[in-house]
Order: C-alpha cells, then structure tokens, then sequence
C-alpha cells in the first residue's frame, strides 16, 4: 500500500508563500530596525550574519518552489534541502527556547506547570512543521515525482 503523498503543485504554491512571507517579514522587519536605530553596534557585530544567512535559506526556500513548479530538476533538491534545514533550524531553535527557559535566573522558580506550557507550546509549533517538510522530502524522493521529472526532461 503506497503512502499518500500532497500533490507537486501544492508542495511548490505552499513554500513558495511561506518563504515570501518569510522574506518580507525578515526584511522588513531588519530595515525597521536600521531606520529606527534600536540596533545596537554589539548586535551588529555578532547577530546580523545569522540573520541574513537565514534570510538566505528562506531565499532557498523560495526559488526552489519556483523552480519546482516550473519543471526544474534543481527545484526538487533544492526544496528538498530547505527542507531538511528548516527541520534543523526548527529544532535547534526550540531546543535553546527550551534550554533558555531552564536556565532561569536563582531568584525564579521553575515551576511544573510553566514547563510543560513551554514544552506543549514548543511541540505545537514544531510537531506540524517538522511533519509537513518530512512529508515534503518523502513525496520529492518518491518514484512517482521522479519519473515525472524525467518524462518532463525528454
């Protein structure tokens, strides 16, 4: 019994939005922080590579969808690795909100109940994001969409 898969043309639409989103928001978002100057130098110094490295893989993301809805070869695997790093940044990225949280300060208390909505609250994020990109990798690896770009190919 085959697993069911999304269709291509839902997978491309879908991350192509996303990552515009993404995009826009990351942007405008960096250049309401440089016209207000609420950056500080320290920021400027450590934190802005990351960001754009991440406004990067976002660009990734988005060309990619393109590139799948067109019929491009290149748009597969290019979707499929923003995708795989989107999995890791997701979970690197609720490990240190998790981590953060435990690390309070001595005056605080940890207490039981805040823990489990800061985990509840990570999984709820995470859990559908890590699920829809796994779901992602394994159409675009699948036979079906590979044979498919090789008839568009000939």
């Amino acid at each position: 019994m085959a697993i069911p898969t999304p269709p291509l043309a839902f997978i491309g639409w879908f991350f192509a939005i996303v990552s515009f989103a993404a995009l826009a928001i990351g942007i405008l978002l960096l250049h309401q922080l440089f016209r207000s100057g609420k950056i500080p130098p320290e920021y400027l110094q450590s934190r802005i590579i990351s960001d754009f490295a991440l406004l990067l893989v976002w660009l990734i993301g988005l060309v990619s969808a393109f590139g799948l809805l067109n019929g491009f070869s290149w748009g597969r695997t290019g979707l499929e690795y923003f995708c795989w790093v989107l999995i890791a940044l997701i979970l690197l990225s609720g490990g240190t909100r998790l981590a953060s949280y435990h690390q309070h300060p001595q005056g605080e208390k940890l207490t039981p109940r805040g823990w489990v909505v800061a985990v509840a609250g990570v999984l709820l994020v995470a859990l559908p994001l890590v699920a829809l990109c796994g779901v992602t990798i394994v159409t675009l690896r699948s036979d079906q969409v590979r044979q498919q770009f090789e008839r568009s190919q000939s």
